[in-house]
Parts: structure tokens; C-alpha cells; sequence
């Protein structure tokens, strides 16, 4: 099955000429560009415009154009395939970086596989399965060391008591 981006969800309606308010799960004005299309729903959809409005942004589709076919929309969510959009080379989801072998630079061996990314408010985390347990590692300087896409790895530089128990040596 392929991959799907979840863009956000339609939480109400904005207006008399069907724009969706919508809760963003992305970073949904510098990339809405660079999908080909939203599925919806089942159908699809071409964005015609997004602005920002408060905590959410208001989203124009093509063929949306009253109060009452937007209102249809309302708690559905935004999907896009990933292979349908070009974040460019060298740009990425986390999502794409899932299953990768986290390679401890500082230890010079891996260190497990990405299971996922978790966000905090002080920052992002990779959560690495270690054998022993997650592992939360800050993706922020010291820590993350880059990424490698086509040998699909993750850098990282450990310190003591990261990604083991303390008591163990």
C-alpha cells in the first residue's frame, strides 16, 4: 500500500464561497504547491488558493464554490499520496525516514530503527526501538547528524544515558 500524507482536517467553513477552514497536520502553505492534487472524501480536488486565518488555513478548491458544497467537507481529512508530491531534492517527511537504521556516529554502531517522530513543544524527537526499549533522541544540534535517503540511515551523536539505561555499562 502506498504512503498517503494526511495534510489536515476540514473543521468548518469560512465564508458564502466554500472555503474550507482547515487544522493543518503540515506545514500546508509553503507545500500545498507542490502536490498534485487533495483527495477528499474519495474524490478529488485542486487547490486554487490557501491563506493562513488564525490557528488554521482557509483552503479554495476547484469546483468548491458555495457555502453548502463545503459544508459536505466538514470533519474530513486531506490526503495527498506522497508520491505525488516533489519536496525537492534532499527535502523529506518524517514520515519517509520511518524504518530507517539510526547510526550512532559517537558509538560508531547503529543504534536501532526509526520507528517514528514524536513533537514535543520544546522541540521534535526521533523515537528510536533500540532492542531495549524507545529511545527518545532530540532532532536538534548535537544530536541529529543528517540523513542519508538512499542508504536510508539516520546520524545521530549520542551521550551517555541517551539511548541506554543509566545503571547499565
Amino acid at each position: 500500500m502506498e504512503k498517503t500524507i494526511e495534510w489536515g482536517k476540514i473543521v468548518g467553513v469560512h465564508g458564502i464561497k466554500g472555503e474550507l477552514k482547515v487544522v493543518p497536520y503540515i506545514d500546508f502553505e509553503g507545500l500545498f504547491e507542490k502536490a498534485a492534487g487533495f483527495d477528499i472524501g474519495g474524490c478529488r480536488y485542486k487547490a486554487v488558493g490557501v491563506r493562513p486565518h488564525k490557528n488554521t488555513v482557509l483552503l479554495t478548491l476547484e469546483g468548491i464554490d458555495s457555502r453548502q458544497k463545503a459544508e459536505k467537507m466538514r470533519n474530513m481529512v486531506i490526503t495527498t499520496l506522497r508520491s505525488e508530491i516533489d519536496l525537492g531534492k534532499g527535502h523529506y517527511f518524517y514520515s519517509d525516514l520511518y524504518g530507517f537504521e539510526v547510526y550512532d556516529l559517537a558509538e560508531e554502531k547503529s543504534a536501532g530503527r526509526l520507528v517514528r517522530v514524536d513533537s514535543f513543544p520544546a522541540g521534535d524527537c526521533y523515537v528510536v526501538e533500540t532492542g531495549k526499549g524507545e529511545r527518545l533522541v532530540p532532532i536538534d544540534s548535537p544530536y541529529d547528524k543528517g540523513v542519508d535517503l538512499e542508504a536510508g540511515r539516520v546520524f545521530i551523536s549520542s551521550i551517555k544515558g541517551l539511548l541506554e539505561d543509566d545503571d547499565e555499562d
